[in-house]
């Protein structure tokens, strides 16, 4: 032997395997260990290897607010197997309102996926946004709306009834994260069709459909497809995304609900029928990445349906009921194992709530001391995804 150490280098692809399971701040710090090190980890088949690893812990993003207070934000980290939350930390979107020294969001969120969060300030800035690492990244102005044919809906109606719908979701053909925008006309009328409230309702009809793309970082219109021909209007709140694919519960003839599609991929709109007509307080849901329904019976109480096979009207198996004594509200999240679901009831409490023996138990929040009113949870886990975006607070 010469008395020299020779450097042993681990192939890249070994490093990866190592690197995978670490935590988000392990990681965010071995940046800084060597140029190798920061390449590999900010490399995207890194990323979306680390985003995908079955040891991810999930925590919940809670959006609360408390009487005339600005919003707050907490992560949360929660199990299968847990009867109780973990710590809540608070967390600080990039939109901050400042008042007599006191720092609050200002602004609320359109949506989440994977690891990434969908927010719109109040004067309609958006951002993506990864809390775990702080890093966003603000859209850029889309294309302005055609100001002659704004100008002559504003003549028509006596005052500016444009509004917009905003919606969240991933492309999983071209590993892309969008955002879609549909500008509508909403008007008001007398109700004819039998729908509360009983005087009126909204009626749809865009104008302009855009997507963002993150990948390009820049917007593009989409061609005018709205497939309704007659008087139409979305009657579900924000869509539920699934398998890139939004979904929105429409009402295009009295008594007639369809189920209209966005797919991220094609970026074109689709319509399927919908098979649960009989149902009251209709709400769409998503569980294991699957589309669900869930919808109130005369007798039975809430009966919540999963669609197993994606665009398949004849898919749909029930999942669970819900009997009514349970003051249901909505399923946030399924067991990994899909025996259990995690549930909320009217009164924000949440429960694991066990399909095969039908039992529920309670969910001990150690960290809530106060009542505060809650506007917004999703699951989530964390990530390295928006590495290059810019520094959040």
């Amino acid at each position: 032997m010469d008395g020299n150490m020779s450097t042993v280098l681990l192939p890249q692809d070994l490093i990866a395997e190592i690197f995978s399971p670490l935590s988000i701040k392990s990681l965010v710090r071995f940046q800084c260990v060597s140029k190798p090190c920061c390449a590999l980890i900010n490399d995207p088949y890194f990323i979306n290897m680390h985003l995908n690893a079955a040891s991810r812990e999930r925590s919940l993003i809670v959006e609360t607010c408390r009487r005339h207070w600005p919003k707050d934000y907490y992560s949360v980290n929660f199990s299968d197997e847990d009867r109780s939350f973990g710590e809540r930390v608070k967390i600080f979107p990039p939109f901050i309102w400042r008042q007599e020294n006191l720092n609050h969001p200002s602004a609320s969120v359109i949506g989440c996926c994977n690891s990434l969060v969908c927010i719109r300030k109040y004067d309609d800035e958006v951002v993506i946004w990864n809390p775990s690492i702080k890093k966003y990244k603000k859209l850029p102005n889309e294309p302005d709306l055609d100001h002659d044919k704004h100008s002559q809906i504003i003549s028509a109606f006596g005052y500016d009834p444009v509004r917009l719908n905003l919606a969240f979701g991933f492309d999983p053909v071209n590993n892309d994260y969008k955002v879609l925008k549909i500008v509508f006309v909403e008007s008001v009328k007398p109700d004819n069709w039998g729908l509360e409230p009983q005087w009126a309702i909204e009626i749809m009809d865009p104008i302009e459909i855009m997507v963002y793309s993150l990948k390009s970082h820049s917007w593009r219109r989409v061609e005018d497809q709205w497939p309704y021909k007659e008087e139409s209007f979305i009657c579900s709140g924000p869509p539920a995304f699934s398998n890139g694919v939004f979904h929105w519960l429409v009402m295009s003839a009295p008594g007639v609900r369809t189920l209209l599609t966005f797919d991220l991929t094609t970026e074109k709109f689709g319509v399927q029928t919908f098979p649960f007509e009989s149902y009251l307080n209709v709400a769409f849901e998503v569980l294991g990445g699957s589309l669900c329904v869930s919808g109130n019976t005369a007798d039975m109480g809430v009966e919540v349906w999963m669609m197993n096979g994606h665009g398949v009207a004849s898919s749909w198996s029930r999942l669970y009921t819900i009997p009514m004594t349970f003051r249901y509200s909505r399923s946030l999240a399924l067991s990994k194992d899909g025996e259990k679901v995690l549930i909320e009831d009217e009164s924000n409490k949440l429960f694991w709530y066990n399909i095969k023996e039908n039992t529920c138990c309670r969910i001990v929040d150690q960290n809530n001391k106060h009542t505060f009113i809650k506007y917004w949870t999703a699951s989530y886990v964390e990530s390295l995804l928006l590495l290059d975006g810019d520094n959040g607070n």
